[in-house]
C-alpha cells in the first residue's frame, strides 16, 4: 500500500476498489461456481410416492405395537423429504361410519436440480456461476416447501389422526372390518391423480383377523396393486387377498419405519 501513494489519484481509486471487492468475495466465502450446492433439501434425484396406511385399531391388535404420533411424524416427514406425494391412513376397526373414509395429506413435490459437472471444459466459468445461482434458488424453494409441509403435517396428526385413529373408540362392538377397509384402499391407489407417482407403498399394521361379533370369518375383497410394495405387520392370516410386486410380513412397526427412512 506505500507504493499507491506515488500513483494518480484515479489509479489509486482503481486499486483500493479492487482490493476492496476481493476482501469482500473471501469474507463471504470466496464465491466458487465450482464448488457443489449442498442443503438438507437436495437429495439427488427426487420422487413422488403414494403411502397407504392401514391403521387396525381393534381390540384383537393390542399385543401389536401400532404408530403414534412421532411415528406419523417421521412416515409423513420422510415421504416429503424424498421428493412428496401423498399420504393416506385409513382406520381399520369398527368406526362410524364417516370416519371409515381413508384421510389423506397432499405433500407438495420437490424440484430437482440441474446437475452439471465442474470441470466440464464445455461449460464457460459464466455457465457455471449461472447453474450455481439456479440451483441454490431451487434449494431455497425446497426448503420453503419443506417447512410448509411440517406445519401442514402437524395440524393434520392434530385434526385427524389424534382423535380418530391414534385415540380410536369403536362405534359399537369391538369388530374388525378389514374386508371393508382393503376395498377402499384398494379403489384409493387406483385413483387417477396417483396413476404416475413413482412408488406406492401399502403397509398394514393388523393381525389380519377379519371379525364380527366375535366371530372370525374370511377376507374376500381383494387388493389388486401390481406395482405396490405391500408390507404387513403382525399379519397372522392367509394373504391370498392382496396381489402386490412384492408381499412383506415384518415382525413390528420399526422394521417399516427403516425402509420409509430409507427410501429412495
Amino acid at each position: 500500500m506505500e507504493s499507491i501513494k506515488f500513483m494518480t489519484p484515479g489509479i489509486r481509486r482503481t486499486i483500493i476498489l479492487t482490493e476492496l471487492i476481493i476482501a469482500g468475495i473471501c469474507m463471504t466465502g470466496c464465491y466458487n461456481p465450482d464448488r457443489p450446492v449442498n442443503s438438507p433439501a437436495n437429495s439427488g434425484k427426487f420422487s413422488k410416492t403414494l403411502l397407504v396406511i392401514g391403521d387396525d385399531r381393534s381390540g384383537s391388535t393390542s399385543d401389536i405395537r401400532k404408530f403414534n404420533k412421532e411415528d406419523y411424524r417421521i412416515l409423513f416427514e420422510k415421504v416429503g423429504s424424498k421428493g412428496g406425494g401423498a399420504v393416506a391412513v385409513c382406520l381399520i376397526g369398527n368406526p362410524s361410519p364417516q370416519k371409515r373414509e381413508p384421510y389423506t395429506i397432499g405433500l407438495k413435490s420437490l424440484e430437482n436440480i440441474e446437475t452439471y459437472d465442474p470441470k466440464d471444459p464445455g461449460l464457460t466459468l459464466t455457465q457455471k456461476g449461472n447453474l450455481k445461482a439456479k440451483n441454490e434458488n431451487i434449494n431455497g424453494q425446497n426448503e420453503a416447501t419443506l417447512k410448509e409441509q411440517r406445519n401442514n403435517i402437524e395440524a393434520f396428526i392434530a385434526k385427524f389422526l389424534e382423535p380418530n385413529v391414534i385415540n380410536y373408540l369403536p362405534s359399537g362392538p369391538d369388530d374388525t372390518d378389514l374386508d371393508d377397509a382393503i376395498d377402499r384402499i384398494n379403489t384409493l391407489i387406483h385413483e387417477p391423480q396417483y396413476e404416475y407417482f413413482d412408488n406406492t407403498i401399502i403397509v398394514f399394521i393388523s393381525d389380519g383377523k377379519n371379525e364380527s361379533h366375535n366371530h372370525k370369518r374370511p377376507i374376500t375383497n381383494k387388493l389388486t396393486a401390481p406395482n405396490a410394495e405391500i408390507y404387513l405387520v403382525g399379519w397372522e392370516t392367509e394373504t391370498a387377498c392382496f396381489t402386490g410386486r412384492n408381499i412383506h410380513k415384518m415382525s413390528s412397526k420399526d422394521g417399516f419405519i427403516e425402509i420409509i427412512k430409507n427410501l429412495k
